[in-house]
């Protein structure tokens, strides 16, 4: 975003960023009109890598495009040279290029250039735009939209698709028709918010309801702290922020000296972060930052059942963290996809502080660190069989999951630490069962808490050991193996310390268990009951033949073998993989997953109606109801009624029904229920069975469709020239045309089988099924 003259020139970044966090973007706007000072740039590191390594994606592809296809390539003009810029890429597409690189579009308001536009064979074009992100993102959907549009405004045919080329090396391909609605829209809101906050001469104020914030970028921190936002309360959301401050809190002091309910927050929500809220302001009235340090923060065992969970320390405990790098890349044998990420660093202390360490810094080194340390597990297990493996939050179990995966190797190691409950995270320990007075829960920030007076030095933080492992692979392919050595020696102690961190919080955690008299978690506590299928013998037998070939050097025939080995394995491993996260999910607490795809948290219900058994299922053992399936069965609390009292034939034993409003549903079975009921078989209508009618009952019909005519029917049940039912009952006929015949007594007119009975067929044409016959029942509303 920039001034041009008096307009303010905006791009697809702008349309991010806004998607992101509006008030950030107005702030910015703020500062380029110079009503406040510019938000300090912190100079990420890894986001300058990352930078750089999507320059390095865009050329690579680039090159590509040159040797097969006739490329037009143009240079990045100033802001003053827009309007020519633009001009040469409409020419460009008039002439009808094939491939335009860094295409230039300027109408005035908005700006962009767009990495790559090609021409299809129907002679449209469509947008290709490079992202070194594994995934689609809306962000990147939103810029590749508004170079479509630009397009269209040009009056340039414009392709049916957009496309990103991934940094995996895939392409995501998505219809414009179903992106290019949403992006007119968000430019349309973003035009209208930058005029309106150029028009008004006062800076944006933090909370202004005319913007949505994020509450988590630069700008938004900065604002948070000022204000003393709730957001400064660990674990509070965007959605509870805003119930708050509709109830008038907006501070966390004011917080912390509420009472009463919140509208739209459940009560247990609302005590907990009140009681953060107290504990953080404690905390900062006893931090003196002494010696560069920060004094312990307050804690308190709100839980200490949870406690409970840890096991009883053992000597072959092991205490365990990687260190990964996730923008390392390496490209897969045989095609032109790219795997992502490294696991550079397995290290490890034991009980007695020995550290260890597993270096990788390739994909085969990784391979090997992993087979390396599961079979220094499986030693000490068999020397120390009662060992756990600490680590602190998910990374370390998921990671060793996704390493099996990749490399094909120590599958089922992997899946015997996780079933018999090896791997112990303190993470969810430490949630279920403290409250400490930070705003964050991050293992750096308890280590005041039991560390004492050992300080981290040097590298200190997760970010900083990936900037320095990457300078150290950048030294050593310079030929500086002693500064390249240095590097790794202090990523070392790095680890090391948080491997040491992780053992001194087990310990301090025991010793709260210990206050509070909680026992220790026996081992029949820690297994957990997982299904487990047995891998098929021509998987084993497969698997075995490539188990010493590493992935790039197997043959075409093993790489063949490979592949049959882990389709025939496929249906075992995804089964593992629910139960793994079924299991992770009871582990943590709820807060750390309830806000992913396919979770469902009930917060409160309300008991309208009590629960009972209507519609397809009666009390009668000859009743047509009783032979429908409980799961097909209506839900409600018919306050009053008779119960069915008709008996029919039947071929098979019938599902007891319930005998009055509220029976169980897994109600016992009946004796009564597998006796046949007599029958009685009518003179006047061969192709029906006459049901004995109770005479103080009434008939009606059951059906699961409504019916195809609309018309208005007679009750077929009735007799000849009897008029039309008179009691409206959903219960009979979906329609409510009829329900009851009155007036049926015993040896009445004959009574024709239900349209649903496999033997008679209705007089208006609906398919029957072998379900019900002639029935009789209450005529009580639903």
């Amino acid at each position: 975003m920039f001034l041009l003259d008096s307009t303010v020139i905006f791009s697809a970044s702008d349309l991010g960023a806004a998607a992101g966090c509006e008030w950030a973007v107005m702030r910015t706007l703020d500062a380029k009109l110079g009503r406040v000072a510019a938000v300090p740039d912190a100079g990420d590191a890894m986001l300058r890598r990352a930078g750089s390594l999507g320059d390095e994606h865009e050329l690579r592809y680039l090159e590509k495009l040159r040797g097969t296809r006739q490329v037009v390539e143009f240079a990045r003009p100033s802001m003053r040279e827009l309007p020519q810029a633009a001009a040469q890429t409409a020419d460009a597409f008039r002439a009808g290029a094939d491939v335009l690189f860094q295409a230039t579009f300027f109408d005035g308001r908005f700006v962009g250039f767009a990495d790559f536009i090609m021409r299809t064979e129907s002679g449209s074009y469509e947008v290709f735009d490079t992202k070194l992100a594994r995934s689609a993102k809306i962000t990147a959907l939103l810029q590749v939209a508004a170079y479509s549009d630009q397009l269209d405004r040009l009056g340039i045919p414009t392709g049916e698709n957009v496309h990103l080329l991934l940094g995996d090396g895939r392409t995501s391909t998505h219809r414009l028709r179903d992106i290019l609605p949403v992006y007119r829209k968000r430019r349309a809101r973003l035009e209208r918010l930058i005029d309106e906050r150029v028009a008004d001469p006062e800076p944006t104020a933090w909370g202004d309801p005319r913007y949505a914030a994020c509450g988590r970028c630069a700008a938004c921190t900065l604002e948070v702290e000022a204000h003393r936002d709730v957001l400064l309360v660990a674990g509070m959301r965007l959605t509870q922020r805003r119930h708050l401050l509709e109830a008038g809190i907006t501070t966390i002091e004011q917080l912390a000296a509420s009472s009463g309910p919140v509208a739209g927050l459940v009560e247990a929500t609302v005590n907990a972060l009140r009681a953060q809220a107290r504990l953080q302001l404690v905390s900062r009235q006893l931090a003196t930052g002494e010696a560069g340090h920060a004094d312990a923060p307050a804690f308190e065992v709100y839980n200490p059942v949870a406690l409970g969970a840890l096991p009883e320390p053992d000597a072959g405990d092991i205490f365990f963290d990687f260190e990964g790098d996730p923008l390392y890349s390496e490209a897969a044998l045989g095609d032109d996809t790219v795997e992502w990420g490294l696991d550079y660093l397995f290290g490890l202390i034991e009980q007695d502080g020995t550290f260890r360490a597993f270096w990788a810094h390739d994909y085969a080194e990784e391979r090997q660190a992993l087979i390396d340390f599961l079979a220094y597990v499986a030693k000490r297990r068999a020397a120390h069989p009662n060992l756990h493996i600490y680590h602190y939050a998910a990374y370390e179990r998921t990671h060793l999951l996704s390493l099996a995966a990749r490399h094909g190797v120590g599958e089922d190691a992997v899946d015997d630490l996780l079933r018999a409950n090896v791997l112990v995270d303190l993470y969810p320990v430490v949630k279920k069962s403290l409250r400490v007075g930070s705003h964050s829960y991050s293992i750096k920030k308890l280590e005041p808490l039991y560390m004492g007076d050992d300080h981290r030095e040097g590298v200190d933080n997760a970010a900083d050991s990936i900037t320095e492992y990457a300078d150290s692979r950048a030294l050593y392919r310079d030929g500086d193996l002693d500064g390249a050595q240095a590097k790794l020696d202090a990523i070392a102690d790095y680890n090391e310390y948080d491997c040491l961190s992780t053992l001194r919080l087990r310990d301090w955690l025991l010793a709260r268990a210990d206050e509070a008299g909680v026992p220790r978690a026996a081992s029949r506590d820690l297994e957990l009951d997982i299904p487990v299928r047995e891998p098929s013998p021509v998987y084993l037998a497969l698997a075995a033949q490539v188990a010493d070939a590493p992935p790039g050097d197997r043959t075409p025939d093993q790489t063949a073998i490979a592949l049959a080995s882990a389709a025939i394995d496929y249906h075992r491993r995804e089964g593992k993989e629910f139960w793994q996260e079924h299991f992770d999910r009871l582990r943590n607490p709820a807060d750390e997953w309830s806000a992913t795809r396919d979770v469902l948290i009930v917060e409160h219900a309300t008991v309208d109606r009590d629960w009972s058994l209507v519609g397809r299922t009666a009390t009668s053992p000859g009743c047509c109801a009783s032979r429908a399936k409980p799961r097909r069965a209506a839900l409600s609390s018919s306050a009053s009624g008779r119960s069915c009292s008709t008996t029919r034939p039947t071929r098979r034993s019938h599902r007891p029904a319930s005998p009055a409003p509220g029976w169980p549903m897994n109600a016992p079975r009946s004796p009564a229920s597998s006796t046949r009921p007599p029958v009685r078989r009518s003179s006047t209508s061969p192709r029906s069975s006459a049901a004995a009618l109770s005479p103080t009952t009434s008939c009606r019909w059951r059906s699961r469709r409504p019916l195809r005519r609309r018309r208005a029917h007679r009750c077929p049940l009735s007799p000849s020239g009897a008029s039309r039912c008179s009691t409206p009952c959903r219960r009979c006929c979906p329609m409510r045309r009829w329900t009851s015949c009155a007036g049926f007594r015993r040896g009445a007119a004959p009574v024709r089988r239900c349209p649903r009975s496999r033997r008679a067929r209705p007089p208006w044409g609906i398919s029957p099924r072998p379900s019900v016959t002639a029935c009789s029942a209450s005529t009580a509303p639903i």
